[in-house]
């Protein structure tokens, strides 16, 4: 599909920009008063983006977006090129006063491991 696509919402056109921020922090352990790098964290992904819905429907795509984020479980976000991550969605902002034909928006996810958790 050429879509980006959360959980059952297909984008009927595709985000202006989307834009996955990837972090690990450093694990230090003391010991004898003595710190130590052990490790690196888990990866952390944010993936956010904004975009723009046109069209009679447009607020109606909107409201399906808002529906999706109040359910606060996790899901797939299918990514034409990235693929899939298994995500919870995190943010969803109106950038706009709504017209009827146009709805301004962006949105964040949070990558979630197989288990459901996020690193911190």
């Amino acid at each position: 599909m050429d879509y980006l696509i959360y959980k059952t919402f297909v984008w009927p056109t595709n985000p202006h920009t989307y834009r996955e921020i990837c972090s690990r922090e450093p694990v230090y352990l003391t010991s004898n008063g003595i710190t130590n790098f052990v490790s690196m964290s888990a990866m952390r992904r944010v993936i956010t983006g904004s975009g723009a819905f046109f069209g009679e429907d447009a607020f109606t795509r909107f409201k399906e977006l808002m529906k999706l984020f109040e359910d606060s479980t996790t899901g797939l976000l299918d990514h034409p090129i990235w693929g899939q991550r298994l995500c919870y969605f995190t943010k969803l902002d109106l950038l706009q006063e709504p017209r009827e034909d146009y709805v301004s928006y962006s949105f964040e996810f949070m990558q979630a491991q197989a288990d459901g958790t996020v690193p911190k």
